[in-house]
């Protein structure tokens, strides 16, 4: 006899609508489905914290809140309320913080106060990978292999949840990593790759995947056409596309990797630049190039930004930009990296540690104008490595 593989349920909106009414009829009559949609509509907006409250108010309530449906329609909401993330290690635990991003646009404002999401007991420290669509994941397994049972792990600070990835099968000592998100299938994919140390320094070899959601977590071999040096830093997912910096093993020059999350191909990029990060431009690649590579100071009076403007013909265009001159009293001695873009003309920078009081700084490029934020609600902790993210969304999917 053949096999009957089990399929998995789905939830379908008229399935969502039958819960609700269901719901809605033990506290009154009116469960028509103008009501329905409205409930749907009005929860599918809420922060995520009001969405995890809501899941106690029943089993049917819990149901739907949890239900595929509900989910996807929030994800796909998330983008309209981003928000700011911070999050750094302290005290044996792993803490996040955020608050909405519209704040740090406020130029009548200097100050933002965040919330605490969660904290992980946590006794190594770790680096940590630009989210994804809600998503964390710890990064670069060779600092966690001394401890025996370390893994790298995946967040959700909107709910609260973590889990702890398989670990890398290699001979090698070090791993780096990467995430992405496929919109088509609506996937998660961790990439990580083995480096290889002698006799080529920080050579990528071993190139693995793994695809969150898919019951039992398994890394899969891929083939990579090109061998390379990738950089740690500087990654962003950019519709279902993942880019991030590397050089070639011959000139040593610098190329821009990008994996196709769905169809998990690699390309490379040739851009003639040192670019110190990447970010998304207005729903295209762009990249940061610096005066002192990864970082800046108020001493610092121009970057260059690169767009690639046509990525079938991987067409770059670039320009410096000055910076005001008010920036060497603003920023200081500060060391700041850029964290991200926000809308079509903020740029958002970031100290690589922690201080008391903590800043970051936001540059309107149009305006050439720079701003001081001071963060508050995180503590009065200082000098741990600090990871500052924009555009971060919530999302209320549980990581299984």
């Amino acid at each position: 006899m053949s096999a009957i593989k089990k399929r998995k349920k789905h939830v379908s909106k008229e399935d969502v609508a039958l819960t609700i009414s269901s719901s809605v009829g033990e506290y009154g009559e009116n469960s028509g489905t103008l009501l329905i949609d409205l409930m749907v509509d009005i929860l599918s907006r809420l922060p995520a914290k009001s969405v995890a409250r809501f899941r106690c108010v029943s089993k049917k309530w819990n149901s739907l809140l949890r239900s595929p449906y509900f989910t996807n329609l929030y994800l796909r909401r998330s983008p309209a309320r981003p928000r700011l993330l911070i999050t750094f290690q302290a005290e044996g635990k792993w803490s996040f913080f955020s608050s909405p991003q519209y704040l740090i646009s406020d130029q009548n404002s200097n100050l933002v106060v965040v919330d605490n999401h969660m904290d992980v007991p946590k006794d190594y420290s770790f680096g940590v990978c630009v989210p994804v669509c809600g998503l964390l994941c710890t990064r670069d397994e060779w600092v966690l292999s001394r401890k025996r049972d370390a893994r790298m792990m995946i967040c959700n600070p909107s709910t609260g949840e973590s889990k702890s990835l398989p670990k890398v099968r290699s001979r090698r000592g070090k791993v780096v990593t990467y995430m992405g998100y496929d919109p088509i299938e609506k996937e998660y994919k961790v990439l990580c790759m083995t480096i290889r140390q002698r006799p080529f320094k920080f050579k990528a070899e071993e190139h693995q995947v793994l695809t969150l959601g898919t019951g039992k977590l398994k890394w899969r071999m891929l083939e990579c056409p090109e061998a390379h040096y990738p950089h740690y830093d500087g990654s962003v997912c950019i519709n279902g596309i993942l880019f991030y910096i590397a050089k070639t093993s011959e000139s040593r020059e610098c190329r821009i990797v990008s994996f196709d999350m769905k169809d998990e191909n690699f390309k490379f990029i040739p851009i003639q630049a040192q670019l110190s990060t990447l970010i998304n431009y207005k729903g295209s690649l762009g990249g940061i190039r610096l005066r002192s590579f990864g970082s800046m100071d108020g001493g610092d009076t121009s970057f260059e930004l690169w767009v690639l403007q046509d990525f079938v013909n991987q067409e770059w265009v670039s320009y410096i930009h000055i910076l005001p001159p008010m920036w060497k009293d603003v920023v200081a001695g500060t060391r700041v990296y850029v964290v991200g873009m926000i809308g079509t003309s903020e740029i958002v920078f970031s100290p690589f540690v922690k201080s008391n009081p903590f800043y970051i700084f936001h540059l309107n490029i149009e305006s050439n104008s720079i701003t001081r934020v001071e963060i508050k609600g995180t503590g009065p902790r200082e000098g741990q490595e600090v990871f500052t993210f924009v555009n971060h969304i919530e999302n209320v999917k549980l990581i299984m």
